[in-house]
């Protein structure tokens, strides 16, 4: 979808925004993005979440920001389709890389991770009150059951016998764990590297999309970040809140984990990592009750 000059200008100038503007590369399908010296326009697309997920963060986005966590202020939210057929939205520009896109040594990766953890700890206990009217928070959740996606993968000869035993062995470990109740903390839902804005030499700028936002168990924001950072993460998310993720996190990071990497194998075509991989992420529990 692209988007006449003359409307990205009055959406500007409807909010007494003026001056020059530039397309600016957008790494999500939800928004198009223009931005001005300090200003940002995002714009809904077709997309079958766009829609939602923009009216998800007009919500979720200024309770955060409130709240002292580091994301952009938004300056407005327009739903009204008296200048587009769609919302869009104006928020401060941040001046800075988006960490998917930025190539950093391991160090200083493992730094910004930190950084990230501590945020979200700060997000999880910062925010006690989102006011939702028009009930525009999304509703982060997990899947209670991977046997029928493996189960479809194998049937589809994308994993192979000895790979469904292992994987199958995992899931049933995983599963008592991963059915406790837990407590809910306002979450992001969908922290992973194009969602992170930084400085050049990794530090942290901000979180950014917030179109997955709500209520949820706290581990969900651990789900999309690499599976070789989320030690990282977790330590910095525990030096200010220790035992905040509840028991035995790391069963749920796994399943996140595997859920997410068998969807990729389902829709995608992309292969089922090692199940090493996930086991050494359970041994990381300091606490020693990863599976061996």
């Amino acid at each position: 979808m692209q988007i006449d000059p003359e409307l990205v200008r009055a959406m500007f100038a409807r909010h007494g925004v003026r001056g020059p503007w530039a397309p600016l590369h957008a790494t999500g399908v939800a928004n198009r993005i223009y931005a001005t010296r300090d200003v940002v326009l995002r714009v809904a697309t077709d997309h079958p979440d766009a829609v939602p997920d923009a009216r998800t963060e007009s919500v979720a986005a200024p309770a955060a920001f409130a709240a002292g966590i580091l994301t952009p202020r938004l300056i407005a939210f327009d739903d009204s389709r008296s200048v587009v057929d769609r919302p869009f939205s104006l928020w401060e520009r941040v001046h800075g890389e988006t960490l998917g896109l930025l190539q950093l040594d391991p160090p200083r990766k493992a730094d910004l991770w930190r950084r990230v953890g501590r945020e979200l700890s700060r997000l999880h206990h910062r925010v006690t009150l989102c006011p939702d009217p028009a009930g525009y928070l999304d509703t982060p959740g997990r899947p209670l059951d991977l046997h029928p996606l493996l189960q479809r993968l194998a049937a589809a000869g994308r994993v192979d016998r000895t790979a469904m035993i292992k994987i199958t062995r995992l899931i049933d470990e995983l599963a008592p764990h991963v059915a406790a109740a837990r407590t809910l903390r306002f979450v992001h839902d969908d922290i992973h590297p194009m969602n992170v804005m930084c400085s050049p030499d990794g530090g942290l700028l901000a979180i950014i999309d917030w179109g997955d936002a709500g209520w949820g168990d706290p581990t969900l924001d651990f789900a999309a970040v690499p599976l070789d950072c989320v030690q990282h993460a977790v330590e910095g998310y525990t030096l200010d809140t220790p035992g905040a993720l509840g028991d035995f996190p790391e069963a749920r990071f796994v399943w996140d984990k595997l859920h997410y990497t068998l969807e990729e194998a389902w829709e995608n075509g992309e292969p089922v990592p090692p199940v090493d991989a996930f086991y050494r992420l359970l041994r990381a529990n300091p606490s020693g009750r990863g599976s061996t």
